[in-house]
């Protein structure tokens, strides 16, 4: 792989990642949960100042801009969603489909991992060390998500993803990632 393929790779997997958390947001949204929502459009929001700051990294030291690619749609939202409305989701269609975003987000979380240090190993082969360098901030960034996901998927799962516990937490949620997107800088 040529260093132009890496950065095309791992912007592609940049976008991708935009492309999960707004649905990942719209779907805990759908389901009434706008503390879960907030927290996934926060990472959006992170994840979108990520990519740039990355892409002008790459114009700035290879003075060059980063090739487009085909980017693969997450489908986070199941398709037949968009006939229902958020009044017609029962309880247990809810209780399931937390898990479902939940074990989404975690396994997302996990392929990016892999996929950043799979590059990183590529950027390193092509002893191109600084850039592996600012990738590896990248990776540090999704390992701490990964884990943090991991911690509240484990948590949900311990208590039988009570649905009153969900519900309650939401405005914690809510609040506390309103503060982390106002604190975003670019």
């Amino acid at each position: 792989m040529s260093v132009a393929e890496v950065f095309t790779s791992i912007t592609k997997k940049m976008v991708e990642g935009l492309m999960f958390h707004s649905q990942l947001s719209d779907f805990f949204l759908f389901l009434g949960l706008k503390g879960y929502a907030q927290c996934q459009k926060y990472h959006y929001f992170e994840e979108s100042c990520n990519y740039k700051k990355f892409g002008e990294y790459y114009l700035t030291h290879y003075n060059k801009i980063v090739a487009e690619d085909r980017y693969s749609n997450p489908n986070v939202i199941p398709k037949d969603w968009g006939k229902y409305t958020r009044a017609d989701v029962d309880p247990s269609t809810r209780k399931t489909n937390i898990q479902v975003g939940f074990e989404k987000w975690v396994s997302w979380e996990t392929e990016v991992k892999q996929e950043y240090e799979r590059l990183y190993k590529e950027l390193i082969e092509l002893n191109e060390v600084a850039a592996a360098t600012e990738l590896q901030k990248y990776i540090a960034e999704v390992d701490e998500e990964l884990a943090s996901a991991t911690q509240k998927w484990l948590e949900l799962k311990a208590m039988d993803w009570n649905i009153c516990d969900i519900v309650n937490e939401q405005d914690h949620y809510y609040k506390e990632y309103s503060k982390k997107i106002k604190s975003l800088t670019y």
